[in-house]
């Protein structure tokens, strides 16, 4: 199988769009995670801000520093082989300026391992993508519901449910897709607006909490497995839940502790008899 399989592609997305193949993505943060994902045949590999909010305990992605965000991609980048991976830019990372833009998502790539860049914003951010993409840097959009700009966009939910709303998303992504975008992810959006705008944009939308009339669909690892320092969106589900499974262990293994029968007898070392004689004369 993997002598047959071939590294994802931007070319490779656009073709599954033009196909109506769907795509599939998901978001991973760590090595073990990547690999399974990877070895499954994901063609988006996403290092998303939920990543330092889910293992790390972040409530909020402003508080998200680049260089977490730098360390998941690299554990992502060292052990995947075929899917697209993407680095989320965080909060402030890459609006203060173009050379901040450019430099940021230039690490995210040379020193993290990325392929490509990610980039919530609007209208009035898409200058700063177009010189990342200048830079020649790849670069996916994230429009609809954006963690960083939760103050400006009245908390988290839905986005895009009213005709003005739904104006504004829509004018962002175009906006993006002028800069050169080479895919979007749609968050928490309306399924009818997330058909008007994968018939619109001439580039793949992937959407997270957006129905299925869409070029695919992006969903964070922890929440499939259920494995996160916070409970699962109750709109998004998961497939699994390996928290009891994980917590069975850990009681058992903590049980077994106390009293006093781990580690099994069978497993341990010893010294030969000689050895052990000869190091305590040693001590005399």
């Amino acid at each position: 199988m993997d002598e047959n399989r071939k590294k994802v592609t931007l070319k490779y997305l656009q073709q599954k769009k033009q196909k109506k193949e769907r795509i599939t993505s998901i978001g991973v943060y760590d090595s073990p995670m990547a690999a399974i994902s990877d070895r499954i045949g994901f063609d988006l590999l996403i290092i998303g801000n939920a990543g330092p909010m889910s293992l790390f305990g972040h409530k909020d992605p402003t508080t998200v520093k680049f260089e977490e965000q730098l360390y998941m991609t690299q554990a992502v980048s060292r052990v995947a082989k075929y899917g697209l991976i993407v680095a989320h830019l965080p909060y402030l990372s890459y609006h203060l300026s173009k050379e901040d833009a450019i430099r940021n998502a230039g690490r995210m790539v040379s020193e993290g391992g990325a392929d490509a860049v990610k980039c919530e914003g609007n209208k009035h951010t898409a200058e700063y993508i177009a010189e990342i993409v200048r830079a020649g840097i790849p670069v996916m959009g994230h429009i609809g519901m954006q963690a960083s700009r939760r103050t400006e966009e009245s908390g988290f939910g839905v986005k895009g449910r009213t005709a003005e709303d739904a104006r504004k998303i829509v004018e962002t992504a175009d906006a993006f897709v002028a800069a050169g975008v080479f895919s979007f992810i749609l968050e928490q959006v309306p399924t009818e607006l997330a058909a008007f705008l994968t018939a619109r944009v001439p580039v793949p939308v992937i959407t997270l909490g957006g129905g299925t009339a869409n070029d695919g669909v992006y969903h964070i690892s922890g929440d499939v497995v259920g494995y996160s320092a916070f409970p699962t969106p109750k709109n998004r589900g998961g497939f699994v839940d390996v928290r009891p499974l994980i917590e069975e262990g850990l009681q058992e293994y903590r049980s077994q502790v106390q009293a006093g029968t781990y580690p099994l007898a069978e497993n341990s070392y010893h010294m030969a008899p000689e050895e052990y004689e000869k190091f305590l004369k040693m001590l005399t």
